[in-house]
């Protein structure tokens, strides 16, 4: 589905979207965790998948470092 957005980029710029708009959602995950920390049932979700979004990024861009874009 995703694929169908950046249809008619390079490969390498559906990449670089695609990290791109994961780390400002990590970033707004860790801003919603903070602001609704007093509510454990609100910033709960927010403050696990933020960092988890880091990680699967960061492993993400590691692994299509390896893979050359067509």
């Amino acid at each position: 589905m995703a694929r169908r957005a950046f249809q008619g980029l390079p490969e390498s710029d559906c990449r670089t979207i695609s990290l791109e708009v994961g780390m400002q959602n990590s970033g707004l995950a860790s801003g919603i965790a903070l602001t609704m920390g007093k509510l454990a049932t609100v910033g709960l979700a927010p403050a696990i998948f933020g960092p988890m979004m880091n990680i699967t990024g960061s492993s993400l861009a590691t692994w299509w470092h390896r893979k050359i874009p067509k």
